[in-house]
């Protein structure tokens, strides 16, 4: 069978336009294939301008649901043959934001299967971290505020998250206009590496025995897969590898 008779992954990006190449090329790495043809089919559909920060809706700086144009963009991508889709970005995730994306794709009686990035990553955990039970998570603000690796909580693993003040400065890592990741596309500021590190070892002290970057930016910036010899687990590898899995299991890359 012709790997698009089995339909497209689809990937929602703008939310920074980055992190949507970085799932990209994470299912094109995590993919089996000794030719171009042997690759999956993929629609990566980025809209920046159209979808409202997820943060500033969050913390309340925006009234605009940025929920209703990401539903608006799956339907599309629907349209198009993509049956199964994630979003390049964890702040989406949140329920006030998640949950209006899929009563949208509901009323519109979809019938495209969306991944959930925080469920997946405790799926992931468990089955290739089975002993590590305390996640450090990294995010922005919009994270931070609405916990929403708690989830994780109830699969038996336990998110440990950084103070309020160290999620402050962290979110400038992300967001600042002179030094952040979002705003220095294609290079890493020296300011922003060294937030970083110093965020994943306040975590290490705090007793994590995994890290989960919990913004898709942070990708960007930790490449490594151990901190201090700490496993680190990257939401953007896990939902190109669980998009890959739904789509052709035959064609995962074992780890």
């Amino acid at each position: 069978m012709n790997q698009a008779d089995k339909g497209i992954i689809g990937i929602v990006g703008g939310m920074g336009p980055e992190a949507g190449l970085a799932l990209s090329r994470h299912i094109v790495y995590n993919t089996i294939a000794r030719n171009d043809q042997d690759h999956l089919p993929q629609l990566l559909f980025t809209l920046p301008s159209e979808i409202s920060d997820r943060t500033d809706y969050i913390t309340g700086r925006s009234k605009v649901n940025p929920g209703i144009s990401i539903a608006s963009i799956l339907l599309k991508m629907e349209d198009t043959g993509v049956n199964v889709a994630a979003l390049a970005c964890n702040s989406a995730h949140a329920p006030a934001i998640f949950d209006v994306i899929l009563s949208e794709l509901k009323a519109r009686n979809s019938s495209l299967k969306l991944l959930h990035v925080i469920k997946e990553t405790g799926s992931f955990i468990l089955s290739h971290f089975p002993g590590k039970i305390k996640a450090g998570i990294l995010g922005t603000s919009g994270t931070f505020i609405t916990r929403q690796f708690d989830m994780l909580n109830s699969m038996g693993i336990e998110a440990i998250n950084i103070t309020g003040q160290e999620q402050k400065i962290l979110h400038r890592a992300i967001y600042d206009p002179d030094y952040g990741i979002k705003s220095t596309t294609g290079t890493i500021s020296k300011r922003a590496l060294e937030i970083v590190q110093d965020v994943l070892t306040s975590l290490k002290g705090k007793g994590a025995d995994i890290i989960i970057l919990g913004c898709t930016e942070l990708s960007l910036i930790c490449r490594k897969t151990f901190f201090m010899n700490i496993p680190v687990v990257d939401t953007s590898v896990v939902l190109a590898r669980a998009l890959i899995k739904y789509h052709s299991p035959e064609k995962l890359k074992p780890l």
